[in-house]
């Protein structure tokens, strides 16, 4: 009770220096309704209600040149999208196979103690086009490819949705899927989208040991043409 009286002769001293109720509820991290209640009987003068007035006219002016600017910057970004999409023509055969040779290069797996070609990422489209890759550039048979998901432990009660998930975008049948490997934490992340988190897939190639050392040349290749 103490605390609120304290409040509300706060709240009496600034609103009769004709602080806004809303300034005041929160300054005080009160309510906008109880500091109405509160100084309901004050009397505000002219010059006060007059600067009250232009300061709320001034307030809702700046909103709706952010407003204008959010939409102008929204527009901007979709032209800016749509322009540089329409950039990216067809590829031919070889920017086909160096696009995909610098994606294995920046994500896919190349240590030296690696014995197969590899990759991981949670980017379904890069998936999509590494999948595509191996298979046209690489003349990778489908039936070659082992797929393993890695995702939180919290979404453990979603194994056979995110394996789905997974095995209808790159069209591999669920048979190559080896057991999920769940991440664990000492405590559980809170996805807000929890529906659209699909964790990570990690793709290997059976027998393609010498394709990885062909690889690492390829990828030593363009390097050595920056």
């Amino acid at each position: 009770m103490k605390r609120k009286q304290v409040e509300y002769e706060k709240a009496m001293v600034l609103r009769k220096t004709g602080r806004s109720i809303k300034k005041i509820a929160k300054l005080l991290d009160v309510s906008v309704s109880i500091v109405h209640v509160w100084t309901k009987d004050v009397e505000l003068t002219d010059e006060q209600r007059e600067r009250l007035k232009r300061r709320k006219a001034r307030v809702r002016h700046l909103r709706k040149l952010a407003r204008q600017s959010h939409a102008e910057k929204v527009l901007r970004v979709k032209r800016l999208l749509k322009d540089a999409n329409a950039e990216i023509k067809s590829l031919s055969e070889q920017e086909f196979f160096l696009t995909g040779v610098a994606l294995y290069w920046a994500e896919g797996f190349k240590s030296v103690k690696e014995g197969r070609l590899g990759f991981c990422n949670s980017d379904p489209r890069m998936i999509k086009f590494i999948i595509e890759w191996f298979e046209k550039s690489l003349k990778i048979n489908r039936e070659d490819f082992v797929l393993r998901t890695e995702f939180n432990e919290s979404h453990k009660d979603r194994t056979e949705e995110i394996k789905v998930f997974w095995s209808k975008l790159t069209r591999i049948s669920l048979n190559q899927f080896e057991k999920p490997f769940y991440h664990r934490s000492g405590w559980l992340k809170d996805y807000p989208d929890r529906d659209n988190y699909f964790g990570v897939l990690r793709v290997r190639v059976r027998r393609s040991s010498e394709l990885l050392h062909k690889m690492r040349g390829w990828i030593e290749g363009l390097s050595s043409n920056s």
